[in-house]
């Protein structure tokens, strides 16, 4: 409920997943434990309903000389005892009964005591010289049991199914500690039908000695564990158990154990007072420290405590969400104002007087009240807190969103860019066509047709002069002689505008590689006789190529990307570069055929490409299509090493099938032969 950081929310859940079945199942065989436990108390308190007694619980100081009485409580139903019930001010104890001292008088004024007789107590405190009081025996009914030990389960049983719920309900472990934390005060109230006597004299049992007074402790401990949850910089991130959080508050409870059991081994019994001023001690250490850290925690929502961070790069302010502040406001008053009025209403008084403000029973029915109140609310802050949790994912879902709207927003603008040039592109190269065409071509043609229909008048003058109609041979040599010239211009020139724009039905022909070789050796000093340009070519990384790549529609596109690509480049290289050399190397490695046009000419900007030179755009175009990169590098005199790199590089698929050096060594050699 308190995790904002989602991308360690999955792992977080994940591991709470598996962990929390476990953990309900041993919380539920400890419940299940204490359940059985109290019965064996309430069968035994069972056994003295009907019986009389002096209208007071009692126990028996073991630690004391002759084993003296001491009053644990009064029933409110009955009057009040003038002898003042056991705590931190008050030690007196009852030392005789009817003038009979201990144990044994005692019990034998109750076994032959009936309702309304008088019983004479004799007390002695410490520092107080005997007294002695009267009061009449009273009967031990149902409904004193339930006024005295029968709220105290029903209260014990509310915390402990509370517990469970918010244990067995709990999204993360901060939800489990609201769960286990309810445990030690179900103990204090479950176990309470072990703790007094009301006829028959016992010594308190190992589960008052061994548990029941322990959980006073473990409820000061209970109450330092909570609070550190509750801590904003512990609530701002999903957490794990730790032992500086999860532990440390219950190591004192190590100590004191080891006081009780070496206590119960050495002497057979714990000494009370001593157990529980140490137990009672520790709850209110851990009730003090518990408020402390709640008020420090409010501040820290509040902001008048600043709340930082250590790193490895020194403190960072952290800035609590605003969820966060109103879950912990709730959660801490809802706790401290537990705290508070339990302990104020009932541990404070216990301490000083042995008695609580409140009327017992009243106490009790808010104590099994109280949980249910605790249970309603959390569940509510619960489910606001993943309501918020919802809002917040969507709130970044939506975000996300937008994001992705900005990234296709500016791809459509890219887009509608690459558009306008390509179309930019297809009417600039149909406008060099079409001035190609009728510059070279069509003029080229209207020639021949014009000398064609010359000598074809003239022969006609000729066979019209001459009686018999007979043309000499020169005339129509010499015509045929300027047609033929005039035919391989034509000719050239339609060469030139195939490999304007890429020559895809000889590459189709011969194979990407034939095709390649044919065009640096043959086409292009063709159709540039005048140039002095040496090209040295090095196309054997595409003998690895399977035959039948381009027969696929990426195969197509591969070969289509490479072969306009080096054509483009050459003819820049003729017509632009005034290089005097220039190589083209083709490698494949890892499964990546690169190849590399590099030239020694003048170089250029390569920032100030303007959009027309069409040739470099539509390159990059096709080599995107085949999953390529294209990368140019231009280095412009006078520089060193001055010249232009072109370098495209396209993963080859599956079914290029990848041939091995030697196979590329027999293709070499069957070409040769």
């Amino acid at each position: 409920m308190s995790t904002v950081f989602f991308a360690e929310q999955h792992t977080t859940h994940a591991w709470w997943q598996r962990i929390r079945p476990r953990l309900t199942i041993l919380y539920l065989a400890v419940a299940l434990v204490l359940l059985l436990i109290s019965g064996a108390g309430h069968l035994r308190l069972f056994n003295e309903i009907g019986k009389v007694f002096g209208g007071f619980t009692w126990t028996i100081d073991a630690a004391s000389p002759n084993e003296p009485i001491v009053i644990i409580s009064t029933p409110d139903q009955l009057p009040p005892f003038a002898i003042p019930v056991s705590s931190l001010t008050s030690n007196t104890h009852i030392s005789a009964v009817n003038h009979v001292s201990g144990v044994a008088g005692i019990q034998q004024a109750y076994q032959h005591a009936h309702p309304q007789d008088i019983i004479i107590y004799t007390a002695q405190g410490n520092k107080t010289v005997p007294m002695t009081i009267t009061r009449p025996a009273y009967l031990f009914t149902w409904n004193l049991w339930w006024q005295t030990f029968g709220l105290t389960f029903l209260a014990g049983l509310s915390w402990l199914i509370v517990g469970i719920v918010l244990l067995a309900t709990a999204s993360e472990w901060t939800g489990a500690v609201e769960g286990l934390t309810l445990l030690p005060p179900a103990m204090l109230l479950l176990l309470y039908s072990h703790w007094g006597n009301i006829q028959t004299a016992t010594t308190p049992d190992f589960v008052v000695q061994m548990i029941w007074i322990p959980s006073f402790a473990l409820l000061g401990a209970a109450f330092i564990h909570l609070s550190l949850t509750y801590r904003p910089i512990a609530m701002t991130t999903g957490r794990r158990p730790s032992w500086l959080v999860d532990g440390l508050p219950y190591a004192p409870l190590l100590l004191l154990m080891a006081y009780d059991w070496i206590s119960l081994l050495s002497s057979g019994y714990v000494p009370i007072r001593t157990n529980i001023e140490l137990s009672l001690g520790y709850a209110v250490f851990g009730g003090v420290v518990s408020l402390g850290i709640g008020i420090a925690s409010i501040l820290q929502i509040l902001g008048i405590w600043p709340l930082h961070k250590r790193t490895s790069e020194g403190r960072i302010s952290i800035t609590i969400p605003r969820r966060i502040r109103h879950h912990l406001g709730d959660l801490l008053t809802l706790w401290i104002g537990g705290i508070g009025l339990g302990f104020c209403f009932g541990v404070l008084p216990i301490l000083l007087t042995g008695q609580t403000l409140l009327p017992l029973s009243l106490f009790y029915i808010l104590a099994a009240v109280y949980p249910l109140i605790l249970l309603y609310a959390i569940r509510s802050l619960r489910l606001i807190a993943r309501l918020h949790v919802t809002l917040d994912q969507r709130e970044a879902a939506l975000q996300e969103q937008q994001k992705t709207a900005q990234v296709l927003q500016k791809t459509n603008e890219e887009l509608q860019q690459a558009t306008s040039l390509l179309l930019h592109a297809d009417a600039h190269l149909r406008s060099l066509l079409s001035q190609r065409i009728h510059d070279q071509p069509k003029q080229q043609a209207l020639r021949i047709r014009s000398l064609l229909g010359y000598w074809q008048h003239k022969l006609r003058l000729e066979m019209e002069r001459n009686a018999d109609g007979k043309v000499v041979a020169p005339p129509i040599i010499e015509a045929l002689s300027k047609v033929r010239k005039i035919s391989e211009e034509l000719e050239r020139d339609l060469r030139g505008l195939q490999l304007l724009v890429e020559d895809a039905y000889q590459r189709r022909s011969l194979g990407l590689k034939l095709h390649l070789e044919k065009l640096i050796r043959e086409d292009l000093p063709l159709l540039h006789t005048e140039s002095l340009l040496e090209i040295q070519p090095d196309l054997w990384a595409l003998d690895a190529l399977n035959p039948e790549l381009e027969q696929s529609e990426e195969g197509e596109k591969i070969a289509e990307a490479i072969s306009y690509t080096v054509t483009q480049a050459l003819l820049n290289i003729y017509n632009h570069a005034g290089a005097s050399y220039a190589t083209v190397r083709t490698v494949c490695r890892d499964n990546i055929l690169s190849v590399e046009i590099a030239d020694d000419g003048h170089g250029f900007d390569v920032t100030a490409i303007p959009p027309e030179k069409t040739s470099i755009f539509k390159a990059d175009l096709k080599v995107r299509a085949a999953h390529g990169t294209l990368h140019l590098e231009s280095t412009p005199r006078p520089n060193p090493h001055h010249g232009t790199i072109i370098r495209l590089e396209i993963p080859l698929p599956p079914g290029a099938q990848i041939a091995t050096p030697k196979q590329i060594q027999d293709h070499k050699e069957q070409q040769y032969t």
